[in-house]
């Protein structure tokens, strides 16, 4: 006895749940930088640094960024820069993908 299978819905149940995943990396990416530019407790004396903070859905996720030069030196100095920002996205990706 053969047993036949039909597996013709499966490629769209994945592709529908890989583009929520990643509409709420991008929902989450856009409040992690608005948090970033928020709670910055540094004193932004040219904009620079805070119009620095930057977000991109990849394909193995989210990626946080800051693309100022000193951005890591002042946080270095422990100012907060992107840090929270990436405990925070990471807080809300796991309530918004369960």
């Amino acid at each position: 006895m053969a047993v036949k299978f039909e597996f013709s819905d499966v490629d769209s149940f994945f592709e529908q749940g890989y583009a929520e995943v990643k509409a709420a990396e991008d929902k989450v990416g856009k409040e992690a930088v608005d948090y970033a530019i928020e709670h910055g407790n540094y004193q932004n004396r040219t904009g620079t640094l805070r119009k620095s903070n930057k977000y991109s859905v990849q394909d193995d996720g989210l990626e946080l960024r800051n693309e100022a030069e000193y951005a890591s030196f002042v946080e270095s100095k422990g100012y907060e820069v992107l840090t929270g920002a990436a405990l925070y996205a990471e807080k809300r990706l796991k309530e918004e993908i369960k």
